[in-house]
């Protein structure tokens, strides 16, 4: 009988635990459903970080295409010696994702480099001439030193997003190799009144837009402030409020 009830019992709280979570995250997709943006089939690439898996861009693809803002397109598979592989889930139609995953995902370097293959790929066989890119933490860095040694004829960066980067060593030479009119998003998180997100300074991230704004650039700045459970570094890529700021930017009438 004992085991009974507390089958019972275990029973009902996880039930309401599943149904408080969902009417929880609802409540956090609310505004992404009210969100009006345009409908382009300009790709968006996803690059996440440091030992970073697809699960840390699964979310924004998930979230994103479940709300109807953009569509999951493609995922590209890069093994350590640059092989490159790719899903195709959809046509690259209405704000497709392109996510990017290393194998080799330590040596932000080398996966700039291996990025030069992957765009000459989404060129030839998937016809893309002009693209947006969103980096999270070091993928941030990796299509920075992508876009500074990128070869003629590839795809045309659009806009950037950058989240939770840094770029302590940029120097004026290398943001010369920038497009003049890019378009760049620099978010940063910082938990209640802390000096950042947990792993990156504050001051660090908004460096960058300060050195961008010095040489002739408007980079939009936006802080994310909070709990650790949404503004904490790795939880800044599941977080809607970042989704929210992002596709407004990368597809919004008013992107600032």
């Amino acid at each position: 009988m004992r085991r009974s009830r507390l089958i019972t019992i275990m029973a009902t709280v996880s039930v309401g635990l599943v149904v408080g979570l969902g009417a929880y995250w609802q409540h956090r997709l609310a505004p992404l459903k009210t969100l009006r943006i345009q409908q382009t089939n300009t790709p968006t690439i996803f690059v996440a970080g440091d030992y970073a898996r697809a699960f840390s861009t699964n979310g924004f693809v998930h979230r994103l295409s479940a709300t109807h803002l953009m569509t999951k397109a493609l995922v590209i598979n890069v093994a350590k010696n640059g092989h490159v592989a790719v899903q195709q889930f959809a046509p690259l139609w209405h704000n497709p994702t392109i996510q990017v995953v290393f194998k080799d995902n330590h040596h932000p370097q080398r996966q700039a480099r291996q990025l030069v293959t992957v765009m000459q790929v989404l060129h030839d066989r998937y016809h893309v001439t002009d693209y947006n890119a969103v980096g999270h933490s070091s993928g941030g860095n990796i299509i920075f030193d992508y876009l500074i040694d990128r070869p003629q004829h590839q795809p045309r960066i659009h806009k950037f997003v950058t989240i939770a980067s840094t770029y302590p060593h940029v120097t004026a030479q290398q943001l010369a190799k920038l497009p003049k009119h890019l378009a760049i998003l620099n978010l940063a998180g910082q938990i209640w009144q802390t000096k950042g997100d947990g792993e990156v300074n504050l001051k660090a991230v908004l460096a960058f837009s300060t050195t961008l704004t010095q040489h002739g650039f408007q980079p939009v700045t936006k802080i994310i402030h909070g709990s650790p459970l949404t503004a904490q570094h790795s939880m800044l890529h599941i977080n809607p409020q970042v989704d929210y700021l992002l596709v407004k930017f990368l597809y919004g009438y008013n992107p600032s």
